[in-house]
């Protein structure tokens, strides 16, 4: 708000020599004005502002985040959720170490079995793997061993197989060392990829996946003999 604009006014005063000087005097514009009007017209400036923000910041449609308030929290960390001690437990298989040795064994193999679990195929399938083959070691060849058929119904067992199958070459497996199922078709497989390496005398195999879907016990089945200690990881 600007206040009224003021003239300047010259008079005439006489100095000790006898001399006149011009002197400047302020006078209002307009005749009768108080200053104070002034100050009543800004404060109503600044309550129309007011009034107009408010009007624009809570109208309809306007996102919660893009609105100014000083309410108070109703959720996030401290009111809704906080930060427990994770057991020990949950942070088994978690470590840079074990994706080392993950990617170590990826690295060295010529096929790579992928171990899933029968009973939970969507939480025991790593499609991370797979897209890491197939962008950066399309040369490498990845199987999936369906572990532990005989744990869940056929039906399920043939549905799943179908679904792998469509992606990769899929082994329905139970390991056993007496009653093994899919060793045979799981050998002949491999030995068809070493026909694939004739520039190799012998191809290596690696065996990935989560914890418990049965690693060893596909390792001891294949040579016949306990040479793998079974271990949650």
């Amino acid at each position: 708000y600007m206040f009224p604009k003021s003239e300047e006014e010259e008079t005439e005063e006489v100095n000790n020599d006898g001399q006149a000087k011009p002197v400047a005097r302020s006078v209002l514009q307009q005749e009768g004005s108080d200053p104070s009007n002034g100050y009543g017209a800004l404060l109503a400036s600044a309550q129309q502002s007011a009034r107009q923000y408010e009007e624009i910041n809570t109208r309809e449609g306007i996102v919660p985040w893009g609105r100014d308030s000083n309410v108070e929290k109703t959720e996030g960390f401290g009111v809704d959720w906080r930060n427990e001690k994770k057991d020990d437990l949950f942070l088994k298989g978690q470590s840079k170490r074990i994706w080392r040795e993950l990617f170590k064994v990826v690295d060295c193999s010529d096929v790579i079995l992928h171990v899933i679990d029968a009973r939970d195929v969507p939480g025991t399938r790593c499609k991370m793997i797979e897209n890491h083959l197939a962008k950066n070691a399309t040369h490498k060849h990845l199987v999936f061993v369906l572990n532990k058929v005989d744990l869940v119904p056929n039906w399920v067992a043939k549905r799943w197989m179908g679904e792998l199958a469509q992606v990769r070459p899929t082994i329905a497996f139970h390991a056993s060392l007496t009653h093994a199922f899919g060793k045979g078709a799981l050998i002949n497989l491999l030995r068809q990829f070493g026909k694939l390496h004739s520039d190799k005398k012998q191809i290596s195999v690696g065996v990935i996946g989560y914890p418990n879907v049965g690693k060893s016990s596909v390792i001891n089945t294949l040579i016949s003999k306990k040479s793998c200690k079974v271990a949650p990881i």
